[in-house]
């Protein structure tokens, strides 16, 4: 009986403690947080939220809420939040007050939302947080907040890539329990604080891309634990040989891209795990002249970039056999390629911009993990190596600016994986019998400043995306297979021989953004197709023989008129050489990217300027100049607002400059109108009056102005309607007077003259029927 009992009693209290799970939920307070959060999200939304609803009794229960199931209540704990929010909106941080209420939070993931506005300070309420990221949301905060210094939980903390300013608080050091601390890609700045150093479990540090300035603390060198560090990309000072050593277990340090100086001190290759060594881009030097056998060897990434070195590349990193990846480049080096470079597995050598001399080793080509060769910039001598076609695995082939001779080899196609091919500004010559099948990986060809000729290739594979072969003797038609390229952005074949008519086929190429033809023997009319070039920005067909009129085509091309910068990339182009305001210059990609120009100068062109030119809002240089161009400057010109050069010199046209060029062209810093027949006033107000060189209207007998000291026979100013009609301020004037006068005179008329007139004839009229 007491058996039965006892079973009961057990029976009944193990239900009700069943009931009572099963019953219990998440609290209501961190439920309604959570909903009111989402109610202040009010553009769209990751769909997993869909699930945030009040029908749904239990919070743990909704995607990306984690919560703590060993006690009653079911405290929520973590929230994964990542890249919620759409990328086509931006948010106020304080949409995230309501996530502050929730103190039970070990876990807060909230990075790549788009979220702006400063980091509210409630967040310091969550004082039993572990895990803190918020990166990449580039909020633009005026500070960190102080009150992340008082959450001494944190383990984690990640606010990179949020354009934070201010300075690093000392109080940094307060956050004793960090193990990982990223800052990042913000706008830091002052000095790195010592008290870093009290942060003793930390294990990765990244306070890269800021303006950090002063010198490297030496605290840094405590952090036994640190296994990442990376102060790249800001502006320190100071020198690391004072360093005696740093944590045993540090595997990446980065220290480029600063004002570092001094020695580096050779203790740095022997820390036993470091397999990334990133010193470039400071003024730092290395003696080459000590012989140093390294105890350890485990640097695979190794890149002292425009650091100091000079003398021949140092034998000692033979001994680095798991180096994959040499970065030497621009460091004074001289001397041969050494033989045991070929012996290391590398993946990356990149010895750009030194003073290395004799041939290119064939061993490197016959490498089976090299995957990019960078020579450029040096004085390498002799032929191709016919190898080149055994090179299966290299991707990038960089020999541009050295002195190799010969012609290209036929094999080259062999290598089947070769995606960049740059051997410009050699002296290379003869024909190109290279054939460049469908099926070629390459995208990048760069063959400019070398003496080829004969023939241009027909094709060059469905892959390619920029071709570069100008400043050669190419002598042969445009004959190019346009149609089996359609990835291609820039075609520059400029200073050729090149003859005969541009193609029509050239229309096929409608992802084009840089079209350079120029100073070659084309002749004909520009085909009508250019109108399928819809991405193109800058066309440049100067200096040939190109005839009839300006076709109406360029109106279909909207990277001339779109002012969507943003949109035009182009993958691979390193430089482009442009006529800008009257001087031919290299403009590297970012620059190009910011500039739309046409440039027909030097054909001869003939008919009148065609008024939808004006359509083009995205154009900064229009050059027209040296052709047979008649008729009046349309109106229209004067509203391409972003324009910065206009040259119209050594045509024919008539008629009177537009008041618009001095009220709309307010960037217009290069103009020239010179040479032509133009008449009328010079127009005196906006940006066109701070041009004040009198030659750009040299050469135009009807023109008159203060400038050019030519006095005006009457006021300045004029009214132009849309049909191109100009009405001076003196027939309008006169017209005036003429009517006024008019008016005075039949009022007169009608108010004392005319009744006395006609009473007159009416009583004549009457004495001459009395008298019959």
């Amino acid at each position: 009986m007491r058996l039965a009992w006892y079973w009961l009693c057990g029976f009944f209290t193990a239900l009700i403690i069943a009931s009572h799970h099963s019953c219990s939920s998440c609290p209501l307070e961190h439920k309604q947080a959570l909903l009111q959060f989402k109610n202040k999200l009010t553009a769209d939304f990751f769909p997993e939220l869909s699930s945030w609803n009040l029908s749904s009794v239990d919070c743990c229960s909704w995607a990306r809420v984690n919560c703590d199931l060993q006690w009653p209540l079911k405290p929520v704990t973590e929230l994964h939040l990542s890249s919620i929010i759409s990328k086509d909106v931006v948010i106020d941080m304080v949409v995230l007050l309501p996530l502050f209420h929730i103190q039970s939070l070990l876990f807060l993931d909230l990075q790549d939302n788009n979220l702006f506005g400063n980091i509210p300070g409630e967040l310091g309420n969550l004082t039993s947080l572990v895990y803190l990221n918020m990166s990449h949301n580039y909020a633009g905060s005026e500070n960190i907040p102080p009150q992340i210094f008082g959450m001494k939980n944190l383990r984690h903390l990640d606010l990179s890539a949020n354009l934070i300013a201010g300075s690093l608080s000392r109080k940094i050091g307060n956050l004793s329990k960090l193990e990982y601390l990223n800052l990042g890609s913000n706008n830091l700045v002052g000095s790195i604080p010592p008290e870093i150093g009290k942060l003793f479990h930390l294990h990765y540090l990244d306070l890269s891309r800021n303006q950090l300035r002063g010198g490297i603390p030496m605290s840094i060198s405590e952090l036994s634990e640190l296994q990442h560090l990376d102060l790249g990309l800001n502006s320190l000072s100071g020198s690391i040989s004072h360093f005696r050593t740093m944590s045993a277990r540090l595997e990446y340090l980065s220290l480029d891209y600063n004002n570092l100086s001094g020695e580096i001190p050779f203790w740095l290759f022997d820390l036993p795990n470091l397999n990334y060594l990133i010193l470039g881009n400071n003024s730092l030097s290395l003696n080459n002249t000590v012989v140093i056998h390294h105890k350890f060897v485990n640097i695979k990434y190794l890149d002292l970039f425009s650091c100091n070195i000079s003398g021949e590349i140092p034998s000692w990193l033979s001994q680095f056999t798991n180096l994959s990846h040499l970065y030497l480049s621009n460091t004074k080096l001289s001397g041969g390629i050494p033989p045991w470079l070929c012996e290391l597995e590398l993946i990356v050598i990149n010895i750009c911009y030194n003073n290395l001399t004799g041939p290119l080793l064939p061993c490197l080509l016959e490498s089976k993990t090299l995957h990019y060769i960078g020579l450029s910039g040096n004085s390498l001598t002799g032929e191709l190596p016919s190898k080149i076609s055994y090179a299966t695995t290299v991707r990038v082939i960089m020999l541009s600016d050295n002195n190799f001779s010969g012609e290209l080899p036929k094999c080259i196609t062999g290598a089947t994986n070769l995606l960049w091919l740059d051997l410009s500004n050699n002296k290379l010559s003869g024909e190109i019998f290279t054939k460049f099948g469908l099926e070629s990986s390459l995208t990048y060809l760069k063959l400019s400043f070398n003496d080829f000729s004969g023939e241009l290739p027909l094709n060059f594979g469905a892959n390619i995306k920029t071709i570069i072969l100008s400043d050669n003797g190419f002598l042969s038609k445009l004959l190019m297979n346009f149609s089996s390229m359609p990835k291609l952005r820039m075609l520059d074949l400029h200073n050729n021989r090149l003859t005969g008519e541009i193609p029509d086929s050239l229309g096929f190429l409608k992802s084009l953004n840089i079209l350079n033809l120029r100073n070659n023997h084309l002749y004909g009319r520009i085909p009508d197709s250019f109108a399928n070039l819809t991405e193109a920005r800058i066309i440049d067909l100067s200096n040939n023989w190109l005839n009839g009129t300006i076709p109406p085509c360029f109106a279909n091309i909207s990277g001339m008129i779109k002012n969507d910068l943003l949109s035009f990339r182009i993958s691979g182009v390193n430089d482009v050489i442009v006529n800008w305001k009257g001087n031919f210059q290299v403009m590297q990609a970012d620059e190009s990217m910011r500039h739309t120009i046409l440039d027909l100068s030097n054909n001869d062109l003939s008919g009148e300027i065609p008024k939808y030119l004006g359509q083009l809002k995205s154009l900064k240089s229009l050059n027209l100049s040296h052709n047979n161009i008649n008729g009046a400057i349309p109106a229209s010109i004067g509203q391409l607002e972003n324009l910065e050069s206009l040259d119209l010199s050594y045509n024919k046209l008539s008629g009177e400059i537009p008041n618009l060029f001095g009220i709309n062209l307010h960037d217009l810093t290069t103009l020239d109108l010179s040479n032509n027949m133009l008449t009328g006033r010079i127009p005196e107000e906006g940006q066109i009056s701070k041009l004040i060189d009198p030659n750009i209207y040299a050469n135009n007998t009807g023109l008159c102005g203060t400038l050019i000291e030519v006095s005006c026979a009457s006021p300045s100013g004029e009214v132009e309607d849309e049909e191109g009609i100009h009405l001076t301020w003196e027939a309008v004037f006169l017209g005036y007077v003429y009517g006024l006068a008019w008016a005075l005179w039949l009022a007169y008329f009608f108010g004392i003259v005319g009744p006395n007139l006609i009473r007159g004839v009416f009583y004549r009229r009457r004495n001459q029927r009395n008298k019959f």
